[in-house]
């Protein structure tokens, strides 16, 4: 699969991580909801000005929308771990405090 082909898919596993409709996140990147449809698609690779315009919307570093080669188990988790702060960047305070005392709760009982 081609590299540009890859960058589609990474910005759709964004989007769709963040819980974001297409429009939502045409919104939050200031692009039309048409542009991210054929992006996610693969029938419009974005330009490098796109790319930044993707990743100031969503406050992460432009590297973050590039694919990764091979994931080894440790790069998933980190991966995982990026999208669930991606998604949390979206979020209020009061939102991100509450989600993180529910988490801590419900991994205290696996124990």
């Amino acid at each position: 699969m081609k590299f540009g082909k890859r960058v589609c898919e990474r910005i759709r596993e964004i989007r769709k991580s963040m819980k974001l409709t297409q429009s939502q996140f045409a919104e939050l990147v200031n692009l039309s909801e048409d542009s991210v449809g054929k992006i996610e698609r693969g029938n419009t690779v974005p330009t490098i000005d796109t790319l930044y315009k993707i990743a100031t919307g969503i406050k992460i570093p432009v590297e973050k929308l590039l694919p990764l080669e091979k994931q080894a188990s440790t790069d998933k988790l980190n991966r995982a771990i990026e999208d669930f702060s991606v998604y949390l960047k979206t979020r209020s305070p009061d939102d991100v405090k509450f989600i993180h005392g529910l988490t801590v709760q419900i991994l205290e009982k696996k124990k």
